[in-house]
């Protein structure tokens, strides 16, 4: 059972910051900033020093609304009263170095912290927030009166590079490196250099539309957006990267705006010997932004010798997109790959204002279709059908416009309702064979396969895109799931744990882990880790059920019948978790009604009870196989 697999990695937003600076205590905070000033981060630096311990003093005595530039430069920097912020913009200085030392710090030494502090950027006053990783673990499952309708969540990918970074940089080579005489590349999110902060999206779109285009071309393995977006907020040495990621050429560049124009400055580097292969400057119209992407994708091939084909050059060449349709595509783009709700429905917005602007856009079609995907991975019964019936309505309209488009094939098999299962994968080799290093398509592959039986292939697929996109923690939960659900106990274990360690808020890995432990009969174990995924998910009640599921196999019925007195019909919980906590009670009759609910409704993670090892038991019952039939998964 699988949290949200298909929907990537859902998200809640962000906490509101005076909610959380409520919530620390002072003496907590007092204890958290001295952790930092003795750490090697910050102490070789004494005025960075003191201006992290002024500023928390400040705002933990409850006078942060005093924190100006000239008091901090009169205070802490020694400064006269005649000291002008204007003219000296020491306190702006050694603060944008300040907020980089802490975002290093949090990265490395302090990534276990239970207490963040931060500078926000514009702000002088420091923000302190709880963690969300929970250390300690709790007898008591919390109410089900707490927890109806809610779903999993986790944490945003931004919030998570860094600790994956971190985890990458004490290993030699990223997890599960195919080492192929293919050649490898990883495009750096390129530098925003115009002066307004709000074409942010604008940069990381075209570097997200640079590695689509790459990861077009059969002869090269591109590294997925989703594991070099990390390297924004955190500089590190080429090598270093390189390394981390398994490369051998890296792309980096900048990005500036001005009216209609804009200009793009690129260079590809040999990381073993740190040659820089190539480097030149675009500067184009606007509108033409997107498809210089192309031209810049084809001379990179060039340059490490990988041939391209006809058939990719054709792929490369983009229809004319209109300046305000191509803006509202990356915005979509740029809130979908958050995976959080709000920016979600955000996400809507953008990619139907730019097919409103151009009617045959397919990508925005695409992206329209990927977003409805991930909310249907949240909801259940007649809401997951009409989102469902929503993406793939977008998705065929994308084919439609253009049939040589990878994430429009993706996007329409990931989309399926009525469990046609080869077509699926019909689409879903399409969407391969036009984008090999498309890593989400490999991944939902992955699931298909899956869940038709096909574990070893499964596996494959799996490994191959945690290959394309080693910092991706939906994508590593992706390979522990697969090993769980081929038996490979001691794999998943081994796996899911590696992503806890390297993504510590990302429950997804917390629940497979606690599964896998459970196969293995490791009750406590499961059920510590399973605590662990329920407080970081709010309390999620499909993770309710498996502690509960747990603690029965150890022989602790309490949970499973407190669970099945109070949850109800309508509340928003998928009938599979109903049916396993019958099956915990003994009540087989009953666990079967809910599994034909629950084929019916079509719920969320049914597919998967043709191969999950929670439900091996009602296997020699002759209305298991009844029910694989009714969702064309007969053995």
């Amino acid at each position: 059972m699988p949290i949200d697999r298909g929907a990537g990695n859902p998200g809640q937003p962000l906490p509101d910051a005076s909610k959380a600076i409520e919530k620390c205590s002072p003496e907590a905070v007092q204890s958290a900033l001295e952790k930092i000033l003795a750490s090697g981060t910050l102490a070789p630096s004494q005025q960075l020093c003191r201006l992290l311990k002024f500023v928390v003093d400040q705002e933990n005595g409850g006078e942060g609304d005093q924190l100006k530039e000239y008091l901090i430069g009169v205070e802490v920097f020694r400064k006269d009263e005649s000291f002008d912020p204007r003219i000296d913009p020491v306190v702006r200085t050694e603060a944008r170095r300040l907020r980089n030392k802490l975002v290093e710090y949090y990265a490395s030494e302090g990534l276990t912290d239970s207490i963040v502090i931060e500078l926000p950027k514009g702000s002088y006053r420091p923000v302190f927030r709880p963690r969300s990783v929970a250390t300690g673990t709790s007898s008591k499952l919390p109410a089900v009166s707490r927890i109806h309708g809610k779903l999993l969540a986790a944490g945003v990918v931004l919030a998570l590079g860094g600790g994956a970074v971190y985890w990458l940089s004490t290993r030699g080579t990223p997890p599960d490196r195919d080492h192929t005489s293919l050649p490898s590349i990883a495009v750096l999110p390129l530098e925003n250099l115009s002066a307004d902060a709000e074409q942010e999206y604008f940069s990381d779109g075209l570097t997200d539309e640079l590695i689509t285009d790459l990861a077009k071309l059969r002869g090269l393995r591109v590294i997925s957006r989703t594991s070099v977006l990390p390297y924004k907020r955190i500089k590190r040495p080429l090598p270093e990267i390189a390394r981390q990621l398994g490369v051998d050429y890296v792309v980096e560049g900048t990005i500036r705006g001005s009216g209609e124009r804009v200009r793009i400055t690129a260079q590809l580097i040999a990381v073993k010997n740190e040659h820089h292969v190539w480097a030149d400057t675009f500067e184009r119209d606007r509108r033409d932004a997107l498809a210089l992407q192309g031209e810049v994708a084809r001379t990179i091939a060039s340059q490490i010798h990988t041939h391209v084909t006809p058939q990719e050059e054709a792929r490369l060449n983009r229809v004319a997109v209109a300046p305000q349709a191509q803006d509202d595509y990356l915005k979509g783009r740029f809130n979908w790959h958050t995976r959080r709700q709000d920016l979600l429905l955000k996400s809507l917005d953008y990619f139907q204002q730019a097919i409103a602007e151009q009617p045959n856009y397919a990508l925005a079609y695409a992206g329209l279709s990927d977003t409805y995907s991930v909310l249907s991975g949240r909801a259940t019964g007649p809401e997951r059908k009409d989102l469902l019936d929503r993406a793939r309505d977008a998705a065929k309209k994308a084919v439609e416009l253009d049939d040589g488009l990878g994430e429009a094939h993706a996007a329409l098999a990931v989309s399926s309702w009525d469990w046609t299962w080869k077509e699926n994968e019909r689409q879903f080799r399409r969407a391969i064979e036009l984008s090999p290093g498309y890593g989400t398509a490999h991944q939902w592959y992955a699931g298909h396969l899956i869940e038709t039986g096909r574990l070893n292939e499964g596996l494959a697929e799996a490994r191959r895109a945690v290959e394309l996109d080693p910092l991706s923690p939906s994508v590593n939960q992706t390979l522990g799931w697969a090993f769980y659900m081929a038996r490979q106990y001691d794999r998943s274990i081994e796996r899911s744990r590696r992503a806890v360690e390297a993504f510590p808020d990302f429950v997804q890995s917390y629940a497979t882990l606690g599964m896998a432990y459970e196969a293995k009969g490791m009750h406590r174990e499961s059920a510590e880790i399973l605590q662990r995924a329920l407080q970081l998910s709010g309390g999620a009640p499909t993770v309710a059920a498996l502690i509960a599921h747990t603690r029965a196999g150890a022989g602790d019925m309490v949970e499973t019948r407190r669970l099945l007195r109070e949850i109800k019909q309508g509340t928003g919980i998928t009938p599979v978790v109903l049916a396993l906590l019958n099956m915990d009670a003994g009540d087989d009759d009953r666990a079967f009604e809910w599994l034909e609910t629950g084929v019916r409704e079509h719920s969320m993670f049914i597919e998967e009870v043709s191969c999950d090892p929670l439900y091996d038991r009602l296997h020699p019952d002759p209305r298991f196989a009844a029910l694989l039939r009714k969702m064309n998964l007969a053995k």
